[in-house]
């Protein structure tokens, strides 16, 4: 007979008090960035975060750290603005686009399934009842860095209004979430499916987009390389590279956002240093070991994209398509993700999420505010929530991860665990 594994609730008490009391501590922070010994010693291999400043100096450079003990160098400051004058407004981006600002995430979907031709004024049950939860991806749009900055900026006034306005005319199409459900649409075979707009948002142009430069592909150096040419960024850093043995980075990428972006609880294969150029970062941080208690599942999934509408308003309504399986497109494609929102499931008046997520209370969240002028050190496997307070300019340096070690047996163990509350 096959042995099962079960964690009880006096396990998983232990464990999120062994990890509370064990693991997670107040984030330290360097005034100046550490020798590589003190780094490894304090940080990479505990596998805990801090903070470290000076890092980045506003003295250009040609060597490979510009982290040089001299107390009269200024932390590299950089905007879009100074950006656009630097390179050019004209270069071309690929922007990650969104009705809500929400993208790589868990949210509703509308299937359409229940719903009849006439369905004008459903219900939100009604609406709930037809929908699937997905991890939808953000719509990608090729623009130059002017039109990138217009639209960032183009609804300031959205600070008086939040994602619950962007459903124009029918408030029914809010999920428990606070996410505005969108219709799914099944047209990569030319079968078109009915779904209904009627009970779903639209894209009227008078409310602009969300746009965030978020392209993790080693943008820096590849869609910006005229910038990173200029030598204001280094190459990598002595101390970093020595303590992860590892290699250079795999990827240095810049983001550049404003408060209504928001990427969901996640986490990366990297050791991850992320440094904020202007603005102010938002990171909510989770341990590894945190993955029991995150409601982490798999969901199917698909990415936003824009339709003509028929209605004489809009210009376009916002549509969820499903991502295609290798063989066919009737063949789902599944993503692991974390569903709940941490930070909304667990404020004060979301108190009912504890029905949906009874796990989520023993997680250990941690909110870090990082301003201009100082870099987080984010270890491997940590989860974390990012947003900002208003626009931001941030790079971040990934440096490959040792899979070879017990951190990553153990973690591995635990995602593949279900405790009988996930089931």
């Amino acid at each position: 007979m096959m042995a099962t594994f079960s964690a009880d609730e006096d396990a998983l008490n232990t464990l999120s008090d062994d990890v509370g009391g064990l693991w997670c501590r107040p984030i330290a922070v360097l005034e100046y960035p550490p020798d590589s010994f003190k780094f490894l010693r304090e940080f990479v291999h505990p596998n805990v975060p801090c903070i470290i400043r000076n890092a980045l100096s506003n003295s250009p450079t040609n060597l490979n750290d510009t982290v040089l003990l001299d107390k009269k160098r200024t932390p590299l400051s950089l905007t879009l603005d100074e950006i656009i004058d630097q390179v050019g407004g004209e270069i071309i981006i690929t922007v990650d686009v969104t009705p809500d600002g929400h993208g790589d995430c868990v949210r509703p979907v509308a299937t359409g399934e229940d719903q009849s031709d006439d369905a004008v004024d459903s219900t939100l049950s009604q609406v709930q009842n037809s929908t699937r939860r997905m991890f939808v991806k953000p719509y990608e749009e090729r623009m130059s860095l002017d039109d990138f900055r217009d639209m960032l900026r183009a609804d300031r006034y959205s600070k008086q209004h939040d994602n619950k306005n962007i459903n124009h005319n029918n408030s029914s199409t809010l999920d428990d979430d606070d996410l505005t459900i969108f219709p799914l649409r099944r047209n990569r075979n030319g079968d078109q499916e009915n779904t209904q707009q009627t009970n779903t948002s639209s894209a009227n142009e008078t409310n602009p987009p969300f746009v965030y430069y978020s392209r993790q592909n080693d943008c820096l150096r590849t869609e910006l390389t005229q910038l990173f040419s200029s030598n204001i960024f280094p190459k990598s850093f002595t101390f970093a590279e020595e303590a992860f043995g590892t290699g250079p980075p795999d990827a240095i990428n810049i983001w550049i956002g404003n408060e209504r972006s928001v990427s969901s609880m996640h986490k990366d294969h990297y050791e991850n240093l992320f440094y904020v150029c202007s603005g102010q970062k938002e990171f909510i941080l989770c341990p590894p070991a945190d993955v029991l208690f995150l409601h982490e599942g798999e969901f199917p999934s698909g990415k936003f994209n824009r339709e003509p509408s028929n209605a004489p308003t809009d210009d376009s309504i916002w549509v969820v398509e499903p991502d295609c399986g290798e063989d066919s497109c009737e063949d789902e494609v599944y993503t692991k993700w974390i569903e709940p929102d941490i930070k909304t499931s667990l404020s004060s008046d979301r108190r009912n999420d504890s029905a949906r997520y009874p796990l989520l209370s023993r997680a250990h969240p941690i909110k870090v505010l990082l301003s201009e002028g100082e870099m987080l050190y984010l270890p491997s496997l940590w989860y974390h929530r990012v947003t900002q307070t208003c626009e931001t300019v941030g790079v971040n340096y990934w440096f490959d991860m040792k899979f070879d070690s017990p951190h990553w047996c153990y973690f591995n163990l635990l995602q593949n665990m279900k405790s009988s509350k996930q089931r």
